[in-house]
């Protein structure tokens, strides 16, 4: 899981990834922050309220979340029973992120079907 994580940090402007559990337990990370835990769940609880607010308007389950910062962005990717979460900084090109991510979390997912 770490390799695959640390490819994605390696791509440009990446700042870190982490691999969130729905539960909000942290799985795997490269997050550059001391409070890796909280974040973990706090992105957990952003994605089932955002997941919540599109089953509600009938527009189904969130699958793939975008955050604008003034600083960058942060991306919400479901793999399974788990989240990818991606930040970056500056003007990263978010096509280019979101196959990165939809690639990782196949590989995610695959990697935990075997256990």
């Amino acid at each position: 899981m770490e390799t695959i994580l640390q490819r994605l940090t390696d791509l440009n402007d990446v700042y870190g990834a982490v691999l969130v559990g729905k539960d909000g337990l942290i799985v795997s990370g490269t997050l550059h922050s001391e409070d890796e835990e909280v974040i973990g769940a706090m992105s957990a609880a952003t994605f089932g309220s955002i997941t919540n607010y599109t089953t509600q308007i009938n527009s189904g389950e969130a699958r793939h979340v975008i955050i604008e910062t003034q600083t960058g962005t942060i991306q919400m990717e479901e793999a399974g029973d788990l989240i990818l979460v991606v930040t970056t900084q500056g003007a990263s090109n978010l096509g280019h992120m979101r196959l990165e991510m939809k690639k990782a979390c196949r590989q995610l997912m695959q990697m935990v079907a075997s256990y």
